[in-house]
C-alpha cells in the first residue's frame, strides 16, 4: 500500500492555521482501488466533514452517507477497528479515540474485516506511515 503523497505534502485546507491542524494517514476500501493518502484537518472539524473531504480527495462520490452504487453506509474507523463518531469534532477524539500514530480508515458498513485491519497495521508499521500529528 503505497501512499499517493507524503506527510509533508498532506492535502487539506491551507486556511487552517498550522497550530490547529491534525494530520492523518487515510486508507480507503480495498475494492475502490484508491491508494492511501495523507491529509490534515482542523481540530474543530466534525467527523462528517473529515469523511466527506477524505472521500472527495480519494475520488469517491458520496450520496447520503454512502459511496455511489453501494447500499452500505460509509464510516470512519480507527486502526483498532472502532467506528469514529462523526457527530463530534476531532478535538473531542484526541487523547482518547485518536492517539498519536493513528490512521483513519474509510470503509463500508459497521466494521472493518480483521484481515484488512491486519494489512493496514502491517503497512503502517512497516512504512511508518501512520500519523496523527497535532502541530
Amino acid at each position: 500500500m503505497q501512499f499517493r503523497n507524503t506527510h509533508a505534502t498532506a492535502l487539506g485546507d491551507p486556511k487552517v492555521p498550522p497550530s490547529r491542524r491534525v494530520y492523518f494517514a487515510i486508507y480507503f476500501p480495498v475494492d475502490c482501488d484508491v491508494r492511501p493518502l495523507h491529509m490534515y484537518f482542523s481540530k474543530s472539524n466534525e467527523g462528517t466533514k473529515v469523511l466527506q473531504d477524505a472521500c472527495k480527495a480519494g475520488g469517491l462520490q458520496m450520496d447520503r452517507g454512502r459511496i455511489v452504487g453501494s447500499p452500505e453506509r460509509i464510516n470512519l474507523f480507527t486502526i483498532e477497528g472502532d467506528i469514529l463518531r462523526v457527530d463530534l469534532d476531532l478535538e473531542a477524539h484526541l487523547g482518547s479515540t485518536l492517539q498519536p500514530s493513528s490512521v483513519l480508515i474509510v470503509e463500508r458498513g459497521n466494521r472493518v474485516a480483521d484481515y484488512r485491519l491486519d494489512e493496514i497495521r502491517a503497512a503502517a508499521s512497516k512504512a511508518d506511515e501512520s500519523s496523527c500529528a497535532v502541530m
